[in-house]
């Protein structure tokens, strides 16, 4: 069966999860995704969710710090951007000081 890579994790071809728009930079490893795919940050961006899928072997690649960054934020109305949490393995928004 063919192999195929997205976010930096293993799957077989047909048994990738749904990331939605959500993308990484290749520059700084950072995602990129649409505002109506923040959802899927914490339903299929997670070490419970993705590892399922992944090949034997692989594993989930991301670490506390790993952000992510909302593309689209005039038309949906936000600015947001996530940090992962390893301990907690969950996605949280970070609030600007204002």
């Amino acid at each position: 069966m063919n192999k195929v890579i997205k976010l930096g994790m293993l799957f077989n071809e047909g048994d990738v999860p749904d990331f939605g728009s959500i993308e990484q930079d290749s520059r700084n490893r950072s995602l990129i995704l649409l505002a109506e795919d923040i959802p899927k940050l914490n339903s299929m961006l997670t070490r419970a969710a993705a590892e399922s899928y992944l090949v034997n072997g692989s594993s989930f690649p991301f670490c506390s710090g790993t952000r992510a960054c909302v593309v689209d934020w005039l038309t949906e109305g936000t600015g947001s951007m996530y940090v992962y949490h390893n301990n907690t393995d969950h996605w949280y928004e970070i609030i600007p000081n204002e």
